[in-house]
């Protein structure tokens, strides 16, 4: 990409060329002033986090049911997911209730652990 600017205009236009002379052979007839190379936007390469403890295979297959019971634990920590999300879940057959949450004593003394 190079950055072009012609007689006239005080704001410069982007052109896309092979270089200087190329980019002046595409305007001729217009009179271009100044040509000059924009710089190349470089990508940040930051490293993979490694998958699984220290030292173990990379080739084991993963454990998708294990991973999934830790997220859901950690979504019923903060009260479920959102309604909005439940019901894209449901679309998909996917039936996720709200946790139950213990508000009185009432439900310990329902279920009637101490029948002698």
């Amino acid at each position: 990409m190079w950055q072009v600017w012609f007689k006239g205009n005080k704001k410069p236009m982007e052109m896309s060329g092979f270089d200087e002379e190329h980019i002046r052979l595409m305007c001729k007839p217009a009179k271009v002033m100044k040509v000059k190379r924009m710089p190349e936007e470089k990508e940040d390469f930051t490293p993979m986090e490694r998958l699984g403890p220290k030292d173990a295979k990379v080739n084991q297959p993963a454990d998708y049911d294990r991973g999934f019971k830790l997220l859901k634990d950690w979504v019923d920590s903060i009260g479920g997911p959102p309604e909005e999300l439940r019901k894209r879940l449901r679309e998909l057959f996917i039936d996720y209730h709200k946790p139950t949450r213990k508000t009185t004593r009432y439900s310990h003394k329902k279920r009637g652990q101490h029948k002698i």
